[in-house]
């Protein structure tokens, strides 16, 4: 059978946390959309008056990342329960400027708030916040320069059919929006890679009243080794402090996380997890993101080790040890909570139970889609405890070469099952504990 390809990605089904603005937001069309959206109705009446103002000689434009990936996003900026437009073209010759229309609904017809022209080839990504706390969301728009990895971020007020820009003109690789320091309003947290003429860091951008701007309130180095991020979530930890959560990938195709967080005790934004001198406890070969594990509403962030074997036995084979951590912002520790085993050629782990945490066992994968579970005292290999092994379910169904293996769940292309040999062995499972441990991988795309 052949093997799931690359499926070394998160544990269970985990529900990600994106705190970006909390409202009702709706988008047309997706980010393989082509073509602009079907002419009917209200979505007819826009793309009209976008075809107006760029003369009929307009391409629509695309963000390449974030939450909204369409060229024209529908929400309620204002909060008068009516949707405004935000839309993106650039005229047909015209490479290096982009319009960002923003268009409203007023007396029964949809008409221009502002055309907002901006030098770049390319937009980055869109997002909604109130970062003014006036209860209406402010447009933060980022848009490609010339360097690799580096964006530029904009930010608009709309209100009263007016749009009016707030100044920022923040560096950033990748943005996110969320009440980041306690204070009922949102905040914009950027990152930025290492780049020959950037550190790698994060800033934290808090709204100025006075100034009516965007301004960095605080700032921590990253680790400058990261040269993509794999995957980001806007998470809650303990005493409901908000943060982010950063997978990001070396030049090797390494993993490690990263925890930025404001502390409002120290005015300081704070990335604990990583330091210069030190290497980040969770640096990984494989692509295990942080996750909800238990599905509590907090991340859990993976600690990969192998699990036992002999010194003068290659490790290619040996199954990982996933040890799952809770973080708690308040003391700035991680607290381990899961251990899990995981076969990602066949896309599934055993949850390991407390006897078996302290290197007790150890685990093969074998090239035949079976992973052998052996005791492991005196830093040797002892008893064989139990066998999984995954079926193509058309075999299965066909009871082809089961032999006297035992389904434990199967989908529409794989059999799960197990050979428990019994031993009496103080780490081995029985029957049902075999199949309470056992969960399916889900592969996520990042």
């Amino acid at each position: 059978m052949k093997l799931k390809a690359a499926v070394c990605a998160v544990i269970l089904s985990a529900s990600f946390l994106t705190f970006a603005s909390g409202c009702n937001i709706s988008d047309f069309g997706t980010e393989n959309l082509l073509r602009p959206p079907t002419s009917m109705g209200d979505e007819a009446e826009i793309e009209q008056l976008i075809s107006d103002t760029a003369k009929n000689n307009y391409i629509l434009k695309y963000p390449k990342s974030g939450n909204y990936r369409s060229a024209i996003t529908m929400t309620d900026l204002n909060g008068d329960g009516t949707d405004e437009a935000v839309a993106f073209y650039r005229k047909g010759n015209d490479t290096a400027i982009i319009h960002m229309l923003v268009i409203f609904f007023d007396n029964d017809k949809w008409k221009l708030s502002s055309d907002n022209v901006i030098e770049t080839t390319d937009i980055d990504s869109i997002d909604f916040a109130d970062i003014d706390g006036n209860g209406s969301l402010e447009i933060l728009s980022g848009y490609t320069t010339y360097s690799t990895n580096v964006n530029r971020l904009e930010c608009y007020a709309y209100s009263q059919g007016k749009t009016s820009n707030i100044k920022s003109g923040q560096n950033y690789s990748s943005f996110y929006c969320g009440d980041f320091d306690s204070d009922g309003i949102d905040e914009v947290i950027t990152l930025l890679l290492y780049t020959t003429e950037n550190e790698a860091g994060a800033s934290m951008l808090d709204y100025s009243e006075r100034e009516k701007s965007l301004y960095s309130k605080a700032s921590v180095p990253m680790d400058p080794n990261i040269v993509k991020y794999k995957n980001v979530t806007v998470a809650s930890f303990d005493s409901n402090i908000q943060g982010v959560v950063v997978d990001g990938s070396l030049a090797n195709d390494e993993l490690n996380t990263q925890v930025i967080y404001y502390s409002t005790d120290l005015s300081l934004l704070r990335n604990p997890l990583f330091s210069e001198k030190k290497k980040n406890i969770t640096q990984r070969s494989c692509s295990v993101i942080a996750s909800d594990i238990d599905k509590d509403d907090l991340i859990e962030i993976p600690v990969v080790t192998k699990l036992p074997h002999s010194k003068n036995e290659s490790d290619k084979n040996i199954a990982d040890k996933i040890e799952w951590n809770s973080f708690s912002a308040v003391n700035e520790t991680t607290t381990a909570k899961i251990y899990m085993i995981a076969n990602y050629n066949n896309g599934y782990s055993i949850k390991m139970p407390e006897n078996w945490i302290g290197d007790t066992v150890t685990a093969s994968i074998d090239l035949d889609d079976t992973m052998n579970f052996y005791a492991w005292e005196k830093n040797k290999t002892r008893d064989l405890l139990f066998q999984i092994k995954v079926f193509d379910i058309a075999d299965w169904e066909l009871g082809k070469n089961i032999d006297n293996y035992t389904l434990i769940s199967k989908d529409d292309i794989h059999a799960y099952t197990f050979l428990n040999f019994n031993t009496k062995n103080q780490y081995s499972l029985s029957d049902d504990e075999i199949k309470t441990a056992f969960s399916v991988l889900n592969e996520l795309a990042v």
